[in-house]
């Protein structure tokens, strides 16, 4: 009897070889055993891996990671998890508490309670970067949706080549942004050295460095790059909370060591002349409303150095602005949003200057317009880029899209404000940059007819030099230059007298062609009208003509 439990019934041997093919496996067949699932984001036959290998018929993307992704950034020493911990008897202060290895983090979930959700603290870990053993401690012990460390592995290159793992969003009923979301931004990074513009990459995360042309007379270069942060929480039975927080580590070092711009040239950097980068115009606005100067003076100044330093600095610092609401634990994600709004509203102002820019070289003179095209075209890219990762975001935080109530009452703490007003102001400097490109397409056109005037005017003058020439040949070849018309004989006064006469006679006809016929062909005598009215003075005047164009044969 035939064993129905196969996918596919096997083929007779002699059958595969009388029809002389080569029989292609069936997809089931290569897929990969549920002991292998999910190693690449976690230890191999750990809980949190068996539980990956269960989800992945749900979520295909779980089976592989980014294969960009495969060397570097889930190496063990690749992350650091920050602990901060406050009593929930306790309005404010929280407790750091950093682990440099896996194995601390793993002796503290052992220590902390035998019940995971069996607690009375407000916890934030806060994990930069990824590594297979932080996962999974972290996923083991929450148990948390796999896809929350998928996502933030995944590094989202543009490419022409379709890419070959999804970072799409889950079904917008499925979003729950009080117990998780994602969100993805852009951080201005500036560095010491003029360096070429082309596609680089973080070494450590993967994800993409966009560079900027520098300036004129400018030793330095301004990089946007890409950026991930997820928020996950949950309460416990006790009256505390857990939150789970992944960001991406400080830009260290590129994936390929750039070259130096200089003087119109690009040559290697020193080995000694390490590239340095820091944060542009010295890091973004803070958000915290002004507070008195001896309150001002009491606090921290901000790092503004990683998002892991810089919200560690803002829950220790500032966690006194709202004592009485840290018994929810979305309060935590109060910070996250502002951060990554700031984010997004310098990179919106770089935006904003970088277009008037081009705009003035637009209107004061017509030059390097191919540098200015790719320019335009870039910024065009990225704001839409940059809007379509905003839309994401309100999806993800449960904000409206479709408009943006001003009238609100101000509220420092209001974020739906904010990212609408970035998702408005993306979409507005992206038209305007699609304006300016075509003004640049209405200036290429009249550039090149511009040219195409003055070989016009060059190829006229050949032919006023050709117009010289042809009487001077065609009276040589009448008299045919012989016998007495032969130069150094008697009559040969008489071949110049033919000839310039002939040179004469022909300017003359040109002349009155020139003036007689317009660029239409249509003949117009100027005198007619002249004549006219001098045989009949006292004829009313005819009304003057439409101003009538010559060919312009004698204007050079």
């Amino acid at each position: 009897m035939r064993n129905l439990s196969l996918p596919f019934a096997e083929k007779p041997k002699d059958e595969s070889r009388a029809n002389n093919k080569i029989v292609a496996p069936s997809p089931d067949s290569q897929r990969p055993s549920e002991e292998t699932i999910g190693n690449w984001l976690c230890e191999e036959g750990s809980t949190y891996q068996k539980y990956i290998a269960a989800l992945s018929g749900s979520n295909p993307g779980l089976k592989k990671p980014d294969p960009n992704n495969k060397e570097y950034p889930l190496t063990d020493n690749n992350a650091l998890v920050v602990l901060l911990e406050a009593p929930s008897n306790k309005n404010v202060g929280f407790e750091k508490t950093e682990f440099q290895n896996p194995e601390k983090l793993a002796r503290h979930f052992e220590e902390v309670s035998p019940s995971a959700e069996n607690h009375d603290r407000r916890r934030i870990y806060i994990m930069e970067g990824l590594a297979k053993k932080y996962v999974s401690i972290l996923g083991g012990h929450f148990m948390m949706n796999p896809s929350f460390f998928q996502r933030q592995e995944r590094t989202c290159v543009w490419s022409n080549d379709f890419t070959p793992v999804s970072d799409a969003l889950p079904h917008p009923s499925l979003l729950d942004p009080e117990s998780s979301f994602h969100l993805q931004y852009c951080e201005l990074r500036q560095f010491n050295k003029a360096i070429e513009n082309k596609p680089y990459f973080c070494k450590r995360t993967g994800r993409h460095v966009g560079m900027t042309p520098p300036r004129h007379k400018e030793d330095s270069t301004t990089g946007i790059l890409r950026r991930k942060v997820s928020w996950w929480s949950r309460k416990t039975s006790e009256g505390g909370w857990d939150v789970v927080i992944l960001c991406d580590p400080q830009l260290d070092e590129l994936n390929v060591q750039p070259r130096e711009y200089r003087d119109g040239t690009y040559s290697d950097l020193k080995p000694s002349e390490k590239l340095k980068n820091f944060p542009f115009q010295d890091g973004y606005l803070d958000f915290i409303p002004t507070v008195s100067p001896r309150v001002a003076a009491e606090k921290l100044k901000h790092p503004h150095s990683s998002m892991l330093r810089d919200l560690v600095h803002y829950y220790k610092n500032h966690a006194d602005l709202f004592p009485d609401e840290w018994v929810d634990p979305t309060r935590s994600s109060l910070f996250v949003k502002k951060i990554v709004a700031a984010h997004y509203l310098q990179l919106v102002d770089y935006i904003k200057a970088m277009l008037p820019s081009l705009e003035l070289r637009l209107t004061t003179a017509w030059v390097e317009e191919q540098e200015q095209w790719k320019s335009l075209q870039t910024i065009s890219r990225r704001c839409g880029n940059y809007r379509d990762d905003i839309e994401d975001t309100l999806l993800s935080l449960g904000y409206p899209v479709d408009s943006l109530d001003s009238g609100r009452r101000p509220d420092w703490t209001d974020c739906q404000k904010d990212f609408q007003y970035i998702y408005f102001r993306l979409k507005i400097l992206k038209e305007r940059a699609d304006t300016l490109m075509q003004s640049m397409t209405g200036l290429a056109s009249i550039a090149g007819n511009r040219q195409n005037l003055e070989e016009a005017k060059r190829v006229k003058r050949l032919n006023l030099l050709a117009l010289l020439f042809v009487p001077l040949a065609y009276t040589s070849s009448l008299f045919s230059m012989q016998d007495n018309y032969a130069p150094n004989k008697g009559k040969f006064w008489v071949y110049w007298v033919s000839a310039l006469s002939v040179v004469g006679l022909t300017l003359i006809i040109t002349w009155i062609l020139d003036s007689a016929l317009d660029d239409t062909a249509q003949w117009d005598v100027p005198f007619r009208r002249w004549l006219r009215n001098k045989r009949n003075p006292n004829q009313t005047l005819e009304p003057a003509p439409r101003e009538r164009r010559g060919t312009g044969f004698y204007n050079i």
